[in-house]
């Protein structure tokens, strides 16, 4: 079965839906076509922003002045589950539901699977699948929760862009990764250049992206035959300091 398919399902069988986003790109995590799906189905929408504890506390507080009814986590990390728990029951006692059923969506990559093993703290014990649930698909309870054990996956619209910003997509095999470096570079630039500045120990005033990487190149010694800069890996470097949360917002 399709993405969409999976992922209306779970929206479908749960009474309260868990939008998992990358605390770090806010709105690019987001989907308008899931928003719709969500309030064509009335159901109640909840945004866990994943992976707090890859970035500052100075940004922390500005998303989450921005999004003051949200919740912010990191399923790794095991922060923030027990108030996202505790509030969770606490919704569906005033929607007069004994047993809550959570489902779980967002894009690939969020950390959907690590906030689904922190709510069920690893204890996994399975329960049978509900009628009409998509197969392979059941439930786990945790606590008073009922969580959806297999999440819905939020697809792409083949965008190279997001799927490697977000590291959905195994950098290695895309193209252009100079496209998502640059991308990368300009959201921390935008928000503080100072970041790339001081990781790297370089400065990028008065530089286009094309010269901060030659800089970065320079600097690691990523030089191919003849002295010619390597430009590509230095773009490689720069979106896995990303993604494993080194350069941090």
């Amino acid at each position: 079965m399709g993405f969409w398919p999976v992922t209306k399902k779970v929206i479908k069988d749960s009474d309260i839906i868990l939008l998992i986003l990358d605390v770090r790109m806010p709105l690019m995590s987001m989907n308008k076509e899931l928003g719709r799906m969500i309030a064509y189905h009335k159901k109640v929408l909840v945004y866990v922003f994943n992976k707090i504890d890859i970035t500052t506390s100075k940004y922390l507080n500005k998303i989450k002045d921005q999004y003051p009814d949200a919740f912010f986590v990191s399923g790794v990390k095991n922060i923030g589950i027990s108030n996202l728990k505790r509030s969770l029951l606490i919704m569906a006692k005033r929607m007069k539901i004994d047993e809550p059923k959570i489902g779980i969506v967002g894009y690939p990559n969020v950390g959907k699977s690590a906030v689904i093993n922190a709510i069920a703290k690893r204890a996994r014990a399975k329960v049978s699948a509900k009628a009409g649930t998509t197969r392979g698909i059941q439930w786990i309870k945790a606590g008073g929760l009922m969580i959806l054990d297999s999440p819905g996956v939020v697809p792409f619209d083949d965008s190279e862009r997001m799927l490697g910003i977000m590291g959905a997509k195994n950098i290695e095999k895309i193209r252009n990764v100079e496209r998502i470096a640059y991308e990368v570079m300009r959201m921390l630039i935008q928000y503080n250049k100072s970041i790339i500045e001081k990781f790297y120990d370089i400065s990028v005033d008065g530089k286009d992206y094309d010269m901060i990487l030659e800089e970065i190149a320079r600097k690691k010694g990523y030089l191919l035959k003849g002295g010619i800069i390597d430009e590509r890996r230095a773009a490689l470097l720069i979106v896995k300091d990303w993604h494993e949360g080194k350069l941090r917002l």
